[in-house]
C-alpha cells in the first residue's frame, strides 16, 4: 500500500480513546512476569521491523489498543533464545517461531517458519552461535503453512537430504485441502487478517497478535517421509527421547505435541499460546472442534504432570518455566476455551441466536484478566459465534434467514426503504460523530453495496473501520478493519503474493487422489451441463492408472482404465498437472513426446476448456 494509506488516516476520536482508558484500567499493567519470560535466555537478537516502531520505548498512542501494544512489545522480542541447555528458539523472524534441540550427532529443528528465507535466517542465527552441526530430523507439529513453508531451506543444513520429516498422522491430506483447494479465496482473506498490504506504523500494522508477519515468503515444501499414527508414540531420534502426543482435530486439524524427556521440555504446538487463539479463523479455514481442543490441553496435562518439566515451549510465545506456572497456564487455556464452548451452548439453549451470544457472552475475570488469555488473536465474539456454528450452522432458525437476498441486492432495497443514500449519510454522520461506529459500519455497508461510486459513503465507512481498528485489541481485527479502510480510500489492486511461488512446488508434490479434488471444483459446471466424456490416464512414473468420467456436470473418479474412453492419455504426473493447470498446452506435451495420446484428442481438449481459471478480483468491502 502506498504512503496515501497513511495520509489519509484520521486520529483517534474521543470515544476511542474512552475505550482505551477502560482497558487501561481494567488490566494489570504493573505485571512485567511476561518481559522477564520473553527477554530471559537471549543469546543474539535479531533486528525486526516491529523494533522500529520503537514499540520497547514508547507508551502506546492513541491509534493502538494498550493492551495489543503491550503483545507488540512482547511480540519484538526477537532473537535466539536458550530454553533449557541444549533446547534453543529462534522468534521475530516469521508468524511462528522454530525450535531447535541438539542431538547426539547434529540438531533436530521442530518446525520451519512460513519461506525459505526465514527459514535459512534462523539457521544461521543459530549456527552463528552453536555448534554447526548437521541437520539430523525434521520435525512438523501440525499442518498450518507458518510450520512447514521453510523445510527446503532447513534441509540444506542436513548432510543426508533423506533424513526424516516426521509430522502427524492425516497431515499431508490436510495441508493440501487448506492450502490448494481454498487457497486462492482464503490468500485474500488472509490479506484482511494479517495487514499485508498495511504500512507499518501506529495507524497501520502493528503485529499478528501471535507473531510478526511482513508479507508472504516463498515457500520450500517437501513431502514428510513418517507419520506418527498412535495416540501416544515414544520415539529416539539422534539420540534424545521423544514422547509425542497426537491432538488431531485442535489448532489444526493435524497437529500433535511432543515431550523431549532428556531436556524436559514440554512442546505443544499452538494448542497452548499466549493469547487466546481462534476457535473459527477470519481468515476461513475449518471451524475448529472445541471440545476436542480442551480434550488436548487436558490429555496433556495427564499424561506428562508427573514427568520432570523445566519449561513450556509454545510456537507463537516465549517459554514458560518452572512446572507449576507451566501447568497453570495450560489449565486456564483449558478453561478458556471449555468456557466459551459451554457458555455459548448453554445461551444457545435459551434461544438466544448467535449474533445475540456474542454480544451477551463475558469472561470471568479469572479468565479474563489473564494475560495468555487476552484477544490478541481470537476473539470472546467471533469464538463463540465459531462454537454456534460447529453445531447450528449459520442459519438463526428464523424463517426469513432461510433464503435471504445476498448483499448487493438487499443493500439497493435497504437503501430505498431508509429514504435513499443521502438520508442515510446524514444520519449516519450523526452517529458518527456519537461514537456509533460498529452501527454506522454495518448501515453504510448497504449503501456501498448499493452504489460502490458513493464516495462520500465509501469514506465515511473507512472513518468507521478505522476507530474500530484502533479500538480492537485483537491483532485480527485491527489489521481487518484498517485493511477495508485503505481498499474503500484507494480501491483494490490485486497484487501477486511471493506465496503464489511455493503453489507449483507444492501441486507437484500431491497425490493425484488430493489433485482431482482440485480439478474437480474447477469445473465450471454450467458450461459443461449436458456434456459426458469419459478418459483414460495412465501416469508412467507411478504405475497408477485412473479413469476421469464427466456426466451431470460432475467429475467423478475411478482407480482403473474404462473398457471404452473417449480419449486415452499417458503422460507422468507433473505433465498431466501441468496441462490441467494451464501450465503447458496440449501440443506442446505431444510435440516433446512427454504425452501419447490415444483415442479422440478433441474431447481432451474440450474438457480443458470447460475448467474454470480463478483470476478474476475478489472483492471484499464493495461488489
Amino acid at each position: 500500500m502506498t504512503n496515501s494509506t497513511s495520509e489519509q488516516s484520521k486520529a483517534a476520536t474521543s470515544f476511542t480513546k474512552d475505550i482505551h482508558e477502560e482497558f487501561l484500567k481494567y488490566l494489570n499493567f504493573e505485571d512485567k512476569q511476561d518481559f522477564e519470560d520473553a527477554h530471559r535466555g537471549l543469546i543474539a537478537p535479531y533486528e525486526n521491523r516491529i523494533k522500529d516502531l520503537g514499540v520497547l520505548e514508547s507508551p502506546a498512542p492513541d491509534t493502538v489498543n494498550p493492551s495489543l501494544w503491550r503483545n507488540s512489545q512482547l511480540q519484538a522480542t526477537a532473537g535466539l533464545y536458550q530454553v533449557v541447555e541444549g533446547v534453543y528458539q529462534v522468534r521475530g523472524l516469521a508468524l511462528a517461531t522454530t525450535i531447535f534441540v541438539e542431538g547426539k550427532t547434529g540438531v533436530i529443528v521442530i518446525d520451519t517458519l512460513s519461506g525459505k528465507p526465514t527459514a535459512k535466517a534462523a539457521m544461521e542465527l543459530y549456527y552463528r552461535n552453536r555448534p554447526k552441526t548437521p541437520v539430523t530430523a525434521i520435525i512438523i507439529s501440525q499442518s498450518h503453512a507458518d510450520h512447514f513453508g521453510g523445510t527446503k531451506s532447513i534441509l540444506e543444513y542436513a548432510d543426508d537430504p533423506n533424513i526424516p520429516i516426521i509430522v502427524p498422522e492425516h497431515f499431508t491430506k490436510e495441508l493440501f485441502s487448506e492450502n490448494v483447494l481454498l487457497g486462492l479465496i482464503m490468500a485474500r482473506r488472509s490479506g484482511y487478517q494479517f495487514g499485508f498490504d498495511l504500512p507499518i506504523g501506529e495507524k497501520g500494522y502493528i503485529n499478528a497478535g501471535i507473531g510478526s508477519v511482513f508479507g508472504n515468503a516463498e515457500s520450500g515444501f517437501a513431502m514428510p517421509t513418517m507419520e506418527i499414527k498412535n495416540e501416544c508414540e515414544e520415539m529416539n531420534i539422534d539420540g534424545v527421547a521423544f514422547q509425542f502426543l497426537l491432538t488431531p482435530n485442535t489448532e489444526a486439524p493435524a497437529e500433535m505435541h511432543c515431550y523431549i524427556q532428556g531436556y524436559k521440555a514440554l512442546f505443544v504446538s499452538e494448542n497452548a499460546n499466549k493469547t487466546m487463539h481462534q476457535l473459527y479463523t477470519i481468515r476461513g479455514t475449518k471451524t475448529r472442534d472445541t471440545l476436542e481442543w480442551v480434550k488436548a490441553i487436558e490429555r496433556t496435562i495427564d499424561l506428562f504432570e508427573e514427568s520432570e518439566i523445566d519449561a513450556l515451549v509454545m510456537i507463537h510465545a516465549w517459554p514458560i518455566w518452572g512446572k507449576e506456572q507451566a501447568f497453570e497456564h495450560l489449565k486456564l487455556q483449558r478453561d478458556l476455551y471449555k468456557y466459551i464452548h459451554d457458555q455459548t451452548i448453554r445461551l444457545a439453549n435459551h434461544g438466544y441466536t448467535m449474533d445475540e451470544i456474542a454480544d451477551l457472552l463475558k469472561l470471568p475475570d479469572s479468565l479474563g484478566k489473564y494475560w495468555g488469555n487476552r484477544e490478541y488473536y481470537g476473539t470472546l465474539k467471533h469464538n463463540s459465534k465459531g462454537v454456534y456454528n460447529f453445531y447450528l450452522g449459520y442459519y438463526s432458525g428464523h424463517p426469513s434467514d432461510l433464503d435471504a437476498l445476498p448483499q448487493v441486492e438487499s443493500g439497493q432495497k435497504y437503501v430505498e426503504y431508509m429514504g435513499g443514500a443521502a438520508n442515510i449519510l446524514k444520519r449516519a454522520k450523526a452517529d458518527y460523530e456519537n461514537g456509533e461506529y460498529r452501527w454506522v459500519a454495518q448501515v453504510l455497508k448497504h449503501v456501498v453495496m448499493a452504489d460502490p461510486e458513493n464516495t462520500e459513503a465509501k469514506e465515511l465507512l473507512a472513518d468507521s473501520f478505522e476507530q474500530l481498528g484502533y479500538q480492537a485489541e485483537s491483532a485480527n481485527w485491527r489489521n481487518s478493519y484498517l485493511t477495508g479502510a485503505a481498499e474503500l480510500r484507494n480501491g483494490y489492486i490485486k497484487k501477486e503474493r511471493a506465496a503464489k511461488k511455493g503453489m507449483p512446488e507444492m501441486i507437484q508434490c500431491m497425490p493425484f487422489d488430493e489433485f482431482f479434488k482440485l480439478l474437480a471444483v474447477k469445473l465450471d459446471a454450467p458450461k459443461a451441463e449436458g456434456k459426458k466424456i469419459t478418459m483414460n490416464i495412465s501416469l508412467t512414473d507411478s504405475g497408477e492408472n485412473y479413469t476421469i468420467t464427466l456426466e451431470n456436470s460432475v467429475l467423478n473418479k475411478a482407480d482403473k482404465l474404462n473398457a471404452d474412453p473417449d480419449v486415452s492419455l499417458k503422460t507422468d504426473k507433473s505433465i498431466f498437472y501441468a496441462i490441467a493447470l494451464g501450465d503447458l498446452t496440449v501440443d506442446q506435451a505431444v510435440s516433446s513426446n512427454k504425452l501419447e495420446i490415444t483415442g479422440k484428442q478433441n474431447r481432451l481438449n474440450e474438457f480443458l476448456t470447460l475448467l474454470d481459471n480463478f483470476n478474476n478480483p475478489i472483492h471484499i468491502v464493495t461488489p
